[in-house]
């Protein structure tokens, strides 16, 4: 999907709430550095000094309209950044510029961040062939979901399930706690009725037939081995072949294409988000006429 496209998946006030939460977080009393820069008009030039993909504008601002300034782009979401480049300007009140700065650089360091992982993935597991979903998992940070989400689907990685509501997934506890696959996946189908698909995690071919037969839309196939993945998944398919697979647990972006295959239709990462470094960004108040260049990041 179109990068720019996607901004309209974020609901206007869901940013403004979002927005409003984190400048809270930083600054919920009073804003003694206020005095040194006071109330003047002012303008910032936003620079990216390290490599990666672009993600987080509506993020970015969202925080700033919130303090009554304005943003100007120069580059699209999406877009490939090749240090140093400046990327947009912000103008408003300096004191006000101040405030967001840290909040909007952090939130668009880590959108970017995990946009460029998650491209990295796609982009490892499309030179094999392969064109199955590389997923991202509910292992995020909380109360950052939406913008690592947001992140991965920029990237060109699916976000896999938002919350607990979005797929009914039955875990190797939740088995435990019914008695068996079969009542697990019973009792998810009774509850998910037809809105919803039924995941289930399974440890053995035993237990993937077991899940298939019990009604599992998906079968995921967890910490296998590759040499151990594939022939389980054809078995499965083979007898089940409308039941969808992903494999997921020790995926790597090293270790990736190892995991694709005919028979594998996603496969998940915990460290799309998890592990995913964050890019470097910097925000410089200039003069009218004077804007310097600041250096890029090493290695």
């Amino acid at each position: 999907m179109d990068p720019e496209g996607l901004q309209l998946l974020l609901p206007a006030t869901t940013l403004a709430a979002l927005a409003d939460s984190w400048l809270h977080e930083d600054c919920p009393g009073l804003n003694f550095a206020a005095r040194v820069t006071g109330s003047a008009p002012a303008q910032a030039a936003l620079w990216a000094k390290s490599p990666g993909v672009l993600a987080g504008r509506p993020f970015f601002d969202a925080i700033f309209t919130r303090l009554n300034c304005q943003v100007s782009w120069f580059l699209p979401e999406g877009s490939k950044l090749v240090p140093v480049v400046k990327v947009a300007e912000v103008r408003g009140p300096a004191h006000h510029l101040l405030l967001g700065e840290r909040v909007a650089l952090n939130t668009l360091a880590r959108c970017s961040g995990i946009a460029s992982v998650a491209a990295t993935a796609v982009e490892a597991a499309r030179s094999t062939g392969w064109n199955g979903h590389v997923a991202g998992t509910r292992k995020t940070t909380p109360g950052f979901r939406l913008v690592e989400k947001y992140g991965l689907l920029i990237g060109g990685a699916a976000g896999h399930r938002y919350d607990l509501g979005g797929l009914v997934m039955v875990k190797d506890n939740h088995v435990t706690a019914a008695g068996s696959v079969e009542k697990a996946v019973l009792r998810a189908r009774q509850a998910a009725d037809f809105a919803l698909k039924v995941e289930v995690e399974c440890s053995s071919l035993k237990e993937a037939l077991q899940a298939a037969e019990a009604g599992a839309d998906l079968v995921l196939l967890d910490n296998f081995k590759p040499e151990d993945l594939h022939p389980t998944a054809a078995a499965l398919k083979a007898k089940f072949p409308s039941v969808a697979v992903e494999a997921s647990g020790g995926v790597t972006l090293g270790n990736l294409p190892q995991f694709c295959g005919t028979h594998i239709d996603v496969i998940s990462l915990g460290m799309l988000t998890q592990a995913a470094p964050a890019l470097d960004f910097s925000l410089k108040l200039f003069a009218e006429g004077d804007t310097p260049v600041p250096h890029a990041r090493r290695p």
